[in-house]
């Protein structure tokens, strides 16, 4: 397959890096002032099991010139999906395009610059990104994909086959906004109070008064979605939230890491996108919009200290 990989962070280098290094052609899109490292160095991927690849890819600023496209993978911050997506505008692509980030919301975003439906990926995979070319990945686990959208089965089906075969558990869903929501309210759960709180996701165990947080906020989001009739993939999000603590114990959540880098969060489309559809489903989620609000006042004084405006960070 020919896929284009928008964004190689973490989650984008990972696939797009595994993709790549199993014999399919990626071309990866990404800022300016990144691309001379990758082009030189290129991409390395630091496994689990210690042993590390270095990806050789194309490494470019746009998607011009690219029209045989079989698939556009997105793997940015949640808040850069426009701009990213103006780069398959400006290039005229077709193809189908599927979102691999975080939160609610990211694809009604999408639709709007595209025009058309999008796919989404919902993957439980670990990767931190601390310098450009460089990507640790923590632990590769399942990704599901799936789309409301029936012309985006095919791509979807692809995708996970090209996956599996990269060594990447993954398969297609039909409840595609129930895995979203699912792990959004997990992340509502562990992912600010890790910020705020400075400790990797298994020291939020460690303590009943963090761990009653924990269950309250992952509370209210279930509260939320079964006022929306979401159809979660899990019986008990609050155990789930307990379980995926437990199981990335040792990490430290991305919302920590960007505030510890100054760097914008994605609060906005997790516990910010829950308060907001708390209000929009006549029902309430008040400690969703504290951690909201705490998150931004922290990542406001964490930009303000570096002199910089949230506008200006990404």
């Amino acid at each position: 397959m020919r896929i284009a990989v928008i964004g190689a962070g973490a989650i984008g280098g990972l696939f797009g890096g595994l993709l790549h290094y199993s014999g399919h052609a990626v071309f990866f899109v990404e800022r300016e002032y990144k691309l001379s490292r990758l082009i030189s160095g290129g991409l390395r991927l630091e496994l689990p099991d210690g042993s590390a690849i270095t990806v050789k890819a194309p490494f470019r600023s746009g998607l011009k010139g690219l029209d045989d496209l079989d698939l556009c993978l997105v793997a940015v911050k949640a808040y850069d999906t426009s701009s990213a997506l103006r780069h398959v505008v400006e290039a005229n692509l077709t193809c189908p395009v599927i979102l691999l980030q975080n939160g609610l919301g990211v694809e009604d975003e999408a639709v709007e610059v595209l025009k058309r439906p999008v796919a989404r990926g919902v993957t439980s995979c670990g990767a931190m990104n601390e310098e450009v070319g460089v990507v640790k990945v923590k632990g590769i686990a399942k990704t599901l994909l799936g789309s409301e959208s029936d012309e985006l089965g095919n791509a979807c089906s692809s995708l996970a086959e090209a996956l599996r075969e990269a060594g990447m558990p993954a398969e297609v869903t039909d409840n595609i906004n129930g895995a979203v929501w699912t792990k959004t309210i997990v992340n509502s759960a562990i992912n600010p109070l890790g910020a705020l709180l400075n400790v990797s996701n298994g020291e939020l165990l460690e303590s009943e008064d963090s761990k009653s947080l924990m269950a309250m906020v992952a509370a209210e989001g279930w509260r939320v979605a079964l006022k929306l009739k979401v159809r979660l993939t899990v019986d008990d999000p609050i155990e789930e939230t307990f379980k995926v603590a437990e199981e990335t114990k040792s990490n430290k959540n991305s919302m920590l890491m960007d505030v510890l880098k100054c760097k914008r969060t994605e609060v906005d489309y997790i516990n910010g996108a829950i308060w907001r559809l708390s209000q929009a489903s006549l029902t309430d989620a008040p400690l969703n919009r504290v951690m909201y609000l705490m998150v931004k006042a922290l990542e406001r004084s964490k930009l303000k200290s570096m002199g910089k405006r949230p506008a200006e960070v990404s």
